[in-house]
């Protein structure tokens, strides 16, 4: 299933319909799903190099406005829903648990959605703990705007000055892009289980 989406993806990556299935997977990533929008800004960047900092700025808002649906999940359909993407994701509640007690504080909430919306970690994961400890609202938002924007502007400065190589590398090397991709999802559950204790 993760190699189907993942050539989905990037089929999509290179049509017309570019900037909207990016926006649609950053969006949807924040709250549920599994892969992150990473492979597919790369390519759109690459193929426009002229637009990097536009489709950075549009995937951050995406995730951002994605990241209120996973916050919205933890506040208010935690039991319904929530449970069952932690469940799917491999997060026992006693790591979901120890996370929301963690952002028990805003200024500890802060760091943490900072922090973590930087590394491989799934920010679905963040933004769900969010909802579910009620973490002010303003400092969800702040936090969500400069971790996810940061990410995406290195992200499509990097493949604004190596463009080219980025494309070649996809191309010759899709089976090694898709395991860089799991290897990245699978680091970030680890990660969440490393620290998380």
């Amino acid at each position: 299933m993760i190699e189907k989406l993942y050539n989905w993806m990037m089929k999509q990556a290179e049509s017309k319909h570019a900037l909207r299935v990016l926006m649609f997977v950053s969006f949807i990533e924040s709250s549920f799903f599994p892969l992150p929008p990473d492979p597919v800004l790369a390519v759109v960047v690459a193929k426009n190099q002229h637009k990097a900092m536009y489709y950075a700025s549009m995937c951050a808002l995406a995730s951002v406005l994605g990241g209120f649906l996973g916050y919205f999940i933890g506040y208010a359909c935690f039991k319904t829903l929530g449970v069952y993407i932690l469940d799917w994701f491999s997060i026992t509640p006693e790591k979901f648990d120890k996370l929301v007690l963690d952002m028990g504080r805003d200024i500890w909430a802060f760091g943490i959605i900072c922090a973590k919306g930087l590394t491989p970690v799934p920010f679905k994961i963040v933004t769900i703990a969010s909802g579910f400890a009620k973490v002010n609202l303003w400092v969800f938002l702040v936090a969500s705007i400069i971790t996810r924007t940061t990410r995406f502007v290195i992200l499509s400065w990097i493949c604004k000055r190596y463009g080219d190589h980025v494309l070649n590398f996809i191309e010759k090397h899709k089976k090694i892009a898709l395991l860089a991709i799991i290897f990245l999802v699978i680091i970030g559950f680890a990660l969440i289980k490393l620290f998380v204790k």
